[in-house]
């Protein structure tokens, strides 16, 4: 039997990379995607003290009034397009990539191609949430302002979330 040598060997820091982009790729898939399923703010969910859909804005989401997400959940909404649309198609493309990994040889330039339209589209979704809070606390008068200034302040003060049951180090 012949080898062939004219095949390029892909370096192992290059596949660890792959790999590991991969897994963020999926959590962040599956993060929108479970905010998408939830929607809006409907109280607590396992895991999370507000809407998903405040996943991209993180802490200046916590900061915010329940009144102030739903806002900024109803402004996203508008004119934005289905949701299932686009997790339908984050879907297709998770799985061409399973496809993909079961091939050989192993064409990671279609590979890295199908993660590049994943995050295009997850950015996508990310500035359209960043956008719609710079726009939100716009149209903040200053005492408005300066209480969410306040409240981040706060949600700043208090470190980051803790899992239930999780204490705080001595």
């Amino acid at each position: 039997m012949e080898m062939d040598d004219n095949k390029p060997h892909t370096p192992r820091r290059m596949k660890i990379i792959l790999a590991a982009s991969l897994a963020v790729n999926v959590l962040v898939l599956g993060a929108l995607a479970g905010a998408a399923f939830h929607g809006g703010d409907r109280g607590p969910r396992m895991g999370s003290r507000g809407g998903g859909e405040n996943a991209a804005i993180g802490i200046y989401g916590r900061a915010l009034d329940k009144a102030d997400r739903r806002a900024i959940g109803t402004r996203l909404h508008k004119g934005r397009e289905d949701g299932r649309a686009i997790r339908a198609e984050l879907r297709e493309l998770a799985t061409q990539s399973v496809g993909m990994l079961r091939q050989s040889p192993f064409d990671k330039d279609a590979f890295a191609e199908v993660l590049l339209q994943q995050q295009g589209l997850i950015k996508t979704h990310s500035d359209d949430m960043q956008s719609a809070l710079v726009e939100h606390v716009s149209t903040m008068s200053d005492a408005q302002r300066a209480a969410y200034a306040q409240k981040l302040q706060d949600t700043l003060d208090r470190g980051p979330r803790r899992k239930k049951g999780e204490r705080e180090k001595p």
